[in-house]
């Protein structure tokens, strides 16, 4: 059967990891050290959010996690009060239907866990672990919402001490692009719930992890399709014995993927030679962090595009060409 990945020949591209040089000794002797920073000095501010008092169809809800996985969900004064995830919203389309309308506060989870923005990173690494998440909301003094802190985020400032800045457009990490903490599922999952993973949250990719969240291989809409056949819409009444089969007998094992950091030339590289459609992102572990689409990436260039344009239509000094 035809696959839309190519298993990687040898130690090919998935275990090679992009190099980079250390400084020389006392290079960054000024900057902070990740022990010496606090959770405000690298959360991300710009954070999507939902209203507790929200009134939304599912569908709707489902338009929302397109890019995410957790949206936070804030009464007055921005102040913390739950969070829904995006497997939340995909359960009651499959319960309730795509038009139901929901109460955003009555599918929230609550209490959700949360860091002070003036906690020191150590402790932002110990409660993440300890509680098993990718992610913690970060709150000020009065439990308003300031931010949201990721492991990436600790990545980052991890990389920080000794990773040079990237000098050009084509040596921006992976990470940057990627969208974090994708959905996934295990080997024993069914194909009917790989087909309505995919239906309801849009995506053509799913990664499949063992219970610690290593990757083991991905399944795509390609591999549905010749498996139950037709279009999306018709998955449905495809031969109930074919539903029941396990992900782990159809999936891509060992896919290509990339190592956080790899640059995003190197992710061009692997989509115009492998022709794959999307790259699973994961850490040294090989636990999954994100996923890369050759759609992130032309968005990315696109951007690039209409602001060069925009500058010069503006008269200015349009941006290099790389």
């Amino acid at each position: 059967m035809a696959q839309d990945q190519t298993d990687p020949p040898g130690s090919g591209p998935d275990g090679t990891e992009s190099s980079h040089e250390r400084p020389e000794p006392g290079e960054h002797d000024s900057a902070p050290r990740p022990a010496q920073l606090r959770v405000r000095d690298v959360m991300s501010r710009n954070v999507s959010t939902l209203r507790v008092s929200e009134e939304l169809t599912v569908e709707e809800l489902l338009k929302k996690f397109r890019h995410v996985q957790h949206l936070p969900v804030v009464g007055a004064n921005n102040r913390l009060m739950g969070m829904l995830t995006r497997m939340d919203v995909l359960e009651e389309a499959l319960h309730s239907g795509r038009e139901r309308w929901i109460r955003v506060r009555n599918l929230m989870s609550c209490p959700v866990q949360s860091i002070s923005e003036d906690e020191e990173l150590p402790a932002a690494a110990r409660a993440m672990r300890g509680a098993h998440l990718h992610s913690l909301a970060v709150v000020d003094a009065s439990g308003s919402m300031v931010g949201i802190l990721t492991d990436g985020d600790l990545l980052s400032a991890m990389a920080g001490e000794h990773v040079p800045a990237p000098s050009g457009p084509w040596e921006l990490p992976v990470d940057a692009l990627m969208t974090p903490e994708p959905l996934a599922l295990g080997p024993d999952a069914r194909l009917d719930e790989a087909a309505w993973t995919l239906i309801y949250a849009g995506v053509r990719h799913l990664p499949v992890v063992d219970e610690g969240d290593r990757l083991l291989g991905i399944i795509s809409e390609r591999d549905l399709r010749q498996r139950l056949g037709g279009t999306a819409r018709e998955w449905p009444r495809a031969a109930h014995e074919v539903l029941e089969e396990r992900v782990g007998e159809m999936m891509t094992p060992e896919p290509l993927f990339l190592r956080s950091g790899a640059s995003l030339g190197r992710a061009l590289e692997l989509f115009t030679d492998e022709r794959v459609g999307a790259l699973p992102v994961v850490d040294e572990d090989r636990r999954l962090l994100g996923i890369l689409s050759y759609i992130d990436l032309l968005r990315w260039l696109r951007e690039r595009l209409d602001a060069t344009w925009a500058r010069g239509r503006e008269g200015g000094e349009p941006l290099a060409p790389h």
